[in-house]
């Protein structure tokens, strides 16, 4: 009982944080000019935040680019999801980081492209590349931290209180 209730109160830390932050990158368009300066400035060290490439709501851009706006919702789907990756990641063991590690090309390919002036990538393509990494990413370091959580709370014993 214990081991459940430890496992389903991080995963609830996990969501709240994931769609906390997501939110609060998504409130720029509505919140006043100087908490909108705020709130750009906290995510600018993980973002460059061009306005030409971030998704921009009432002509205001939110406080992530497409991709880094890709990664963040993939994040939080995830960490919603949390279940439908066990099987898989139970599957593929220790090889599981091959995996995401992966997830990594097509966001990759989709950057060099058009550094190396062979492609234009567009918004979609960028959010879509770093949503597949952003959901891939969060389902592997969830699992990983819920068998952590569960296989520690097995350790304690039941909850005595």
């Amino acid at each position: 009982m214990a081991n459940a209730r430890s496992t389903r109160l991080v995963w609830y830390g996990l969501l709240a944080a994931t769609s906390g932050v997501f939110i609060l990158a998504m409130l720029p368009p509505i919140l006043p000019a100087p908490l909108r300066a705020v709130v750009r400035e906290g995510f600018a060290p993980v973002c460059h935040q061009l306005p030409g490439r971030s998704p921009h709501f009432g002509g205001v851009p939110v406080a992530l680019c497409d991709r880094c706006s890709g990664i963040y919702l993939g994040l939080v789907l995830s960490v919603t999801a949390s279940g439908w990756g066990r099987g898989l990641w139970a599957a593929l063991g220790q090889h599981g980081r091959y995996l995401l590690l992966g997830s990594l090309v097509p966001l990759g390919v989709d950057w060099v492209g058009p550094v190396l002036g062979l492609w234009s990538s567009g918004p979609i393509s960028r959010a879509l590349t770093g949503l597949l990494f952003g959901g891939i990413a969060a389902s592997y370091v969830t699992n990983r931290v819920l068998q952590r959580v569960a296989r520690t709370a097995s350790l304690e014993g039941p909850d005595r209180s």
